[in-house]
């Protein structure tokens, strides 16, 4: 259960941006013996997320610091509205998101779970991380989520920003007919 300050601060929340690597997957990742990167895994929770956030007006975001195929197919596949691979300065990617975007960075909540995402998590007026976080990210967010990485996390994390915003019991509605 979130605190009443990170419900106070999703009330505002208008983009949700995450990390890919550690969040949205476990961390894992599978290399064939020609060093190509086959597949990735990613949990069908999360992916419901995106239209969860989509469907009440909050815009998604993936800025990974890894360069990777299956992670633009996926996100291309959900419908994310902006994804970045390959990013090395995620700060600098998050205020341009924000430019893009026409929000200010306190309207973004973030989820990152290691030391790259530190700079990002910085700058962002929500910030979280999964229960599988480094330490030093973990002392450093507003909120740590109670699942790990590849489990749910972003699903977890939209569900608290809609019921912030009091949109989650009507998003709920249309499935208790």
């Amino acid at each position: 259960m979130p605190s009443k300050a990170v419900s106070d601060k999703a009330r505002t929340i208008k983009v949700i941006a995450t990390d890919v690597d550690g969040v949205l997957t476990d961390g894992s990742v599978f290399i064939r013996d020609d060093f190509e990167e086959p597949f990735g895994k990613f949990n069908i929770l999360d992916g419901f997320a995106v239209i969860m956030a989509r469907e009440c007006g909050i815009k998604t975001v993936v800025i990974s610091g890894r360069k990777s195929l299956a992670t633009e197919a996926r996100c291309s596949k959900l419908g994310i509205d902006l994804t970045y691979t390959g990013v090395h300065d995620k700060r600098a990617k998050i205020c341009e998101v924000a430019n893009e975007l026409g929000v200010n960075l306190d309207e973004i909540a973030y989820i990152g779970d290691d030391l790259i995402d530190l700079p990002v998590l910085s700058v962002v007026g929500l910030r979280f991380a999964p229960n599988n976080a480094v330490s030093d990210v973990k002392t450093r967010v507003d909120h740590v989520s109670t699942i790990n990485g590849g489990s749910g996390v972003l699903r977890e994390i939209v569900e608290i920003v809609l019921t912030a915003q009091n949109k989650y019991d009507g998003f709920l509605a249309q499935y208790l007919v």
